[in-house]
């Protein structure tokens, strides 16, 4: 129970990060994400790595469209107090209104998996990833719903696709051990 704990509170904090762009919006915004990914694969320092990430998140964060942005910020907030029912209307709209913002999918796969409904939450992560195929938050988010599932070696395949996109993701790290350890542990 309480692992289940840990993992609601780092998929919360992956996915209820601060709140600038749709990543298809512009050739910029792709631009500027690509020097942020190449940045954050050739530091080495830890505080770099998170203001890159912190910079990733803000992007990914924002609407170009301030409607949606608000919805997202009512969604954000809902689930925060934990009334899922007013956020899923609100990330569902997000989702409607623009299909192609990664970030609308990954707010809903999130509260779908804090509401324990694993697989919806995977289909919503398969979109943010068609997306963005290098959102680490939704990979990770990828890993927890298939441990939840049981599936460990979907989980550890996520997880380690999670660290290859940010190398720096201490809680991808040690889950990638643990799963390392416990399939090489398991009986043929």
């Amino acid at each position: 129970m309480r692992l289940n704990a840990v993992f609601v509170a780092l998929f919360l904090a992956l996915a209820v990060s601060p709140a600038l762009a749709d990543q298809t919006a512009s050739a910029k915004t792709a631009s500027s994400l690509d020097r942020l990914f190449g940045a954050l694969h050739a530091t080495t320092d830890p505080t770099e790595a998170n203001r890159l990430t912190g910079l990733i998140w803000l992007i990914w964060n924002h609407a170009e469209d301030p409607d949606t942005d608000r919805l997202l910020t009512e969604g954000r907030k809902a689930m925060e107090q934990l009334e899922f029912d007013a956020a899923l209307v609100c990330f569902d709209k997000v989702v409607a209104r623009e299909p192609k913002f990664a970030e609308g999918w990954n707010k809903r796969a999130t509260l779908y998996y804090v509401m324990g409904r694993y697989r919806e939450s995977i289909s919503d992560i398969s979109h943010v990833l068609e997306l963005e195929p290098r959102h680490f938050g939704a990979l990770a988010g990828l890993g927890m719903n298939h441990e939840a599932l049981g599936d460990d070696r979907r989980a550890l395949n996520a997880w380690r696709r999670a660290l290859k996109a940010n190398p720096h993701l201490e809680d991808a790290q040690i889950r990638v051990k643990a799963l390392e350890t416990s399939l090489r542990n398991q009986p043929i």
